[in-house]
């Protein structure tokens, strides 16, 4: 039989701390993180991902008996993402490295894990928040604002999508495949925690005055913009489907009440005529939504196959009912009918002995339904090479 090895080889929490020249905060983070561990009464590391620093932290942070993981790539989120994959625990907490947050309190969040959640974030708002810990304009507009557009986007009920403190099981961090080398790492993660419908929670935690005699690395407006790109990213159906939708419903419903009317008659919208210059409007509106609805299914696709590695239902049922074979078929379609309205006015034009005639309207609504059915051409062939990879590789 083998020799067991030592338990301490095998540790269940792993405690990550980010670190770039952190060397005055370390010794309190990595005493309060073991503590939390000794709490909890489980085999557990303190993994240090050092980012660069040249001011000791690395010496300082082997001295005091944590593990450090020497990060290349710069920024927040690369530090996390290779000091979590290299962190040996079954359960994960990450928070920062400048005595903000008290690492004591991550052992209310790791007994959340254990009770079978995937996630569970630390909430500032909900706990407390001492004076001269956050700047105004974090508290009352970056978070506040962010936090409701990832509830509002992704179904969600977290009170502060920005808190550093928070704790996770290993494999729910590998379900999300987690790719943010900036701030937007802290975006990300409950993006696609709601995306792929991990079990989460929240629990109060004290947001104390960082120990830090420099100014913080985190700036402002260019990592909110950052964290907003990121919450975007992942809804198609507000960024491209309902604007898309709408584009498309306006050009079409315009379209058709020009069409219905013969040349030169205008129509009327409250004491507003419409006449034959507005079917450009009509085709502008609709092909500018049928691109970005198509661009948004495109995008969502590649989402599920490149970024999430998941499947949605919604999915399954479009991939079975829409197949190459019936895209360019309804290319063509849309491409006969397109042509032969141009042929009809063509057709106008030699009866009339090439004189002045008035067909923009047919003309320019054939124009369209030609660029809609070459562009549905050329998209579908796109939408197959990522259909066949959600079919096969997920």
């Amino acid at each position: 039989m083998g020799v067991k090895a030592p338990a301490q080889l095998y540790p269940e929490i792993s405690i990550v701390i980010p670190c770039l020249n952190e060397a005055k905060t370390l010794p309190a983070c990595i005493a309060k993180a073991k503590e939390a561990i000794r709490h909890l009464d489980l085999p557990g590391e303190v993994v240090v991902a050092d980012n660069g620093s040249i001011d000791g932290s690395v010496e300082l942070a082997q001295s005091l008996g944590a593990r450090v993981v020497n990060v290349a790539m710069r920024g927040y989120g690369a530090a996390l993402c290779w000091g979590i994959r290299a962190a040996k625990g079954k359960y994960v907490v990450m928070g920062d490295g400048d005595d903000s947050y008290d690492f004591r309190e991550a052992g209310v969040m790791v007994e959340k894990l254990r009770l079978g959640y995937d996630l569970c974030m630390g909430t500032r708002i909900r706990g407390q928040i001492m004076p001269g810990a956050m700047p105004w304009k974090n508290r009352y507009i970056g978070t506040p604002i962010l936090t409701m557009m990832v509830n509002w986007l992704y179904r969600c009920s977290f009170s502060d999508v920005n808190c550093g403190l928070r704790a996770f099981t290993k494999e729910a961090f590998e379900q999300m495949q987690m790719e943010s080398r900036g701030m937007e790492f802290a975006s990300e993660m409950l993006v696609k925690a709601s995306i792929l419908e991990l079990r989460s929670t929240e629990v109060p935690i004290t947001l104390h005055k960082d120990g830090r005699d420099r100014a913080p690395h985190l700036q402002p407006w260019a990592d909110g913009w950052r964290h907003l790109k990121y919450i975007l990213l992942f809804a198609p159906k507000f960024v491209y489907w309902l604007p898309g939708c709408l584009l498309m419903a306006l050009g079409t419903l315009l379209a058709l009440a020009l069409n219905a009317k013969p040349g030169g008659t205008p129509i009327y919208l409250a004491n507003f005529a419409l006449n034959d210059h507005w079917i450009v409007v009509a085709a502008v509106l609709f092909l500018v939504g049928y691109q970005i609805a198509v661009t948004g299914l495109l995008a969502y696709l590649y989402t599920l196959t490149h970024r999430l590695h998941a499947r949605s239902r919604n999915m399954d049922t479009l991939i079975r009912f829409v197949s190459l074979e019936r895209i360019i078929f309804f290319a063509a379609l849309t491409f006969s009918v397109g042509c032969v309205l141009e042929f009809s006015v063509f057709q106008a034009w030699l009866s009339s002995d090439f004189g002045a005639m008035n067909a923009i309207r047919p003309a320019v609504t054939g124009m369209a339904l030609i660029l809609m059915g070459t562009q549905t051409l050329f998209s579908g062939f796109f939408y197959a090479v990522l259909a066949e990879k959600y079919k096969d590789e997920l």
